[in-house]
């Protein structure tokens, strides 16, 4: 009925997950530190996803140097050399937000949102077949995929259904996929995850180039402009680059181009251009393509708009900050005080706790104060032998991590950029008919 090497995959991954569950030395140690890192860091993370822990450490792991899959290869020498190679592909396992296109008596096809590529499950018992024959297609799951053989992949682990999402629902989905599995965005797709890390290198240089330096303070309402301004430069250089005439209209540039005023339209979206200025065509040469990227837009978060100061850091590689508390931590390690005051202490322990303040902001801090931050450090800890070559340590200890995750200004997919416009289209629609909507007597008013 069911695919020996798929029935037999299903066999392997059970006995993985039995060695990692009945080890009492340090692969259990390795297994409860990977579980405690990845639940501080991502909270949030429902009790189907945690449950998922445990099968991500198989691939994700680290004991002693070795994987998970290692180390259970190397206590199982009576495997077949045909079943080590099939454990060995399964490093290549990744997390994806899947929604169901069909489904078949043996399995799945399935589609990988955040990348667009489809993918072929097959079932490998009774029991994961009587499980997902019961989705329907168009649900959307959270699940971690394993290949098996050429296009053919399996679900070996647990899963979790999120159910039929409309379009708003859906970019609420994709937005926490994004941060509870960042290490999986494109994880599939490598052309377009090196692409979404060149737009950060490409953003910061253009940030520098505009501001004149990697740092600016400003109230937040001037510097809200100031980004808006940024933000039209940054359109500015992008149109000019594709070689378009912003003073013609759709049609004269089509009918130029030799392309459809679809086609054109394609590439306004893909640009990100408002609407309402006249829509671009593709370059000159009938044969241009649109990009496959596209740069979401950078905002002052409203909170932060109405701030005495807020700093905008840029970074190559750790992307955008905006920091409201930045000015006053400068400002006290400019003082260069032997003894801070407990109000001070205070503040940099809050700075230590609050997440916005990442590893690269306190590097940056480190560079330029060295002297003034250990000395900060060492009274806000109480730990007068404190060294600043320990930064690092601190830094972990209050869940920063030291290297970063994609950050938000990365270009996406051109589907994602849509699914994220039509979202926010159907939600300001639906609060225009909400507001438009008289009020209510009887059952449902309310006073």
């Amino acid at each position: 009925m069911f695919d020996p090497l798929f029935a037999r995959a299903g066999v392997l991954w059970a006995l993985i997950i039995e060695f990692i569950q009945t080890d009492r030395g340090s692969i259990a140690s390795a297994l409860e530190s990977y579980t405690d890192r990845k639940l501080r860091r991502h909270p949030q993370l429902d009790s189907g996803q945690q449950k998922l822990l445990l099968h991500r450490f198989a691939i994700e792991g680290e004991v002693d140097g070795k994987t998970p899959l290692e180390l259970f290869l190397a206590s199982r020498t009576d495997l077949s050399l045909a079943d080590r190679q099939l454990i060995g592909s399964w490093r290549r396992s990744f997390v994806g937000l899947l929604s169901i296109v069909q489904i078949f008596p043996n399995g799945l096809e399935v589609m990988n949102w955040v990348t667009a590529r489809h993918y072929r499950i097959q079932f490998t018992d009774l029991e994961s077949q009587a499980a997902m024959s019961r989705l329907k297609e168009g649900e959307v799951i959270v699940a971690q995929i394993a290949q098996i053989v050429g296009i053919d992949w399996a679900i070996l682990a647990p899963w979790v259904t999120l159910g039929r999402l409309g379009r708003p629902k859906l970019a609420v989905a994709v937005g926490a996929f994004r941060q509870n599995y960042p290490h999986y965005l494109y994880s599939d797709a490598p052309a377009e995850l090196a692409a979404a890390w060149e737009s950060v290198a490409v953003y910061h240089d253009r940030f520098v180039e505009f501001f004149g330096a990697d740092e600016v303070t400003l109230p937040g309402a001037q510097l809200q402009k100031r980004i808006g301004e940024f933000q039209d430069w940054l359109l500015e250089k992008q149109l000019d680059a594709a070689g378009i005439d912003k003073s013609k209209s759709l049609s004269e540039l089509a009918l130029e181009a030799g392309v459809d005023a679809e086609d054109v339209q394609a590439l306004t979206s893909t640009l990100g251009i408002p609407e309402p200025i006249p829509e671009p065509s593709a370059a000159p040469a009938p044969t241009a393509k649109p990009n496959k990227m596209v740069a979401p837009k950078v905002e002052l978060p409203p909170q932060l708009r109405s701030a005495a100061a807020v700093t905008a850091l840029s970074h190559h590689y750790w992307g955008q900050m905006f920091l409201v508390d930045y000015p006053r931590l400068k400002t006290l390690l400019e003082l260069d005080r032997s003894q801070y005051l407990p109000a001070d202490l205070n503040f940099f322990r809050k700075c230590l706790a609050e997440p916005l303040l990442n590893a690269a902001v306190w590097r940056r801090l480190a560079s330029e104060f060295p002297h003034q931050l250990q000395i900060a450090i060492a009274q806000t800890l109480e730990q007068p032998e404190f060294e600043l070559s320990t930064l690092d340590s601190v830094l972990t200890k209050y869940n920063k991590p030291l290297e970063p995750d994609l950050p938000d200004l990365a270009s996406v997919p051109i589907h994602l950029h849509e699914l994220f416009q039509a979202a926010v289209r159907e939600v300001s629609k639906d609060k225009v008919k909400s507001k438009s909507q008289p009020k209510k007597g009887g059952f449902g008013a309310k006073s």
